[in-house]
């Protein structure tokens, strides 16, 4: 009788993980803005190349938009005589603010700290024994709904967002 009551425990706390799973996934693609723009800011400033993904179609349009980005920073690092990584930064505390939302546009504010992040080590041991500068980071993203998910629609490649 122990057996099958422990089987019964088993049983219920697999299936229950299983439906929390499933709900977390459902809750995940219907991400609100201030995560979109949080995590679209973290890609900007490591300067990953997903960051194409978060925008919006019309930003999408110019397909070398990102790639020229990406290419300019890594010209900038190689003229200060280091390697692109060296332009690499890591967003902390980082806060959002829903300005303005209705059905398919959104303002959000971003504030964050922003430090030198050359590779992920370097980035916690910086933080760990107060190395580097940090710098303020403060921005308003317009977002817009394309296809039922939030794009990032401002534009942030100028040089003075960078």
């Amino acid at each position: 009788m122990a057996k099958g009551i422990r089987l019964t425990v088993i049983g219920g706390t697999i299936l229950l993980a299983v439906f929390l799973q499933i709900l977390f996934v459902f809750a995940d693609q219907n991400a609100p803005p201030g995560r979109v723009a949080r995590e679209f800011s973290k890609a900007f400033y490591a300067l990953d190349p997903a960051m194409e993904t978060m925008l919006c179609q019309r930003l999408q349009a110019d397909s070398a938009l990102v790639k020229d980005f990406l290419y300019h920073k890594s010209v900038e690092a190689r003229e200060r005589g280091f390697g692109p990584s060296f332009l690499k930064s890591q967003l902390y505390h980082v806060q959002t603010q829903t300005l303005a939302k209705d059905q398919e546009t959104a303002q959000v504010r971003l504030t964050a700290e922003r430090k030198t992040a050359i590779n992920p080590v370097f980035a916690y041991v910086a933080k760990l024994f107060f190395l580097g500068e940090t710098y303020e980071v403060e921005q308003v993203l317009t977002l817009t709904r394309e296809d039922g998910k939030w794009k990032v629609c401002s534009d942030v490649f100028t040089p003075e967002q960078s």
